[in-house]
């Protein structure tokens, strides 16, 4: 066990203070910032990971890994956009659109080589036609 430090116990205190502070005043699921971080791998070196993780609701594994050394795992950026086409295979069996309305009336649709747009059209026509 490590020794307990007075002032990296009033540290520890401050820097509780400052956690929450920033967690009240940030949005749900933003990023820790370096320097929050940084106060905790210097406190958890000295005071140990658990006490620390404890006080300051971090989790132990990452503080742990910081502790050590290890670079952070880099967070990946959602796409600010992406691409979904209605591409048919060319050679494939064909397309069938069936459609059931609340009075049990039934509409099927077949094709044997549909274009995107076709299928696409029919679908807005009759969604169209229901509003």
């Amino acid at each position: 066990m490590l020794p307990s430090h007075p002032t990296a116990a009033v540290d520890l205190t401050a820097t509780a203070t400052a956690f929450a502070r920033w967690r009240d005043t940030t949005p749900l699921g933003a990023r820790i910032p370096e320097a929050l971080w940084a106060r905790a791998v210097e406190l958890a070196r000295s005071l140990g990971v658990a006490r620390v993780a404890t006080t300051l609701r971090l989790d132990y594994s990452r503080l742990k890994r910081r502790v050590r050394g290890e670079p952070a795992v880099p967070a990946r950026e959602p796409p600010a956009f992406v691409e979904m086409t209605l591409d048919l295979p060319a050679g494939g069996p064909g397309c069938v659109l069936a459609l059931t309305d609340t009075r049990g009336r039934a509409l099927r649709i077949e094709w044997t080589r549909p274009l995107a747009s076709e299928v696409a059209a029919v679908a807005r026509s009759l969604w169209e036609a229901t509003a």
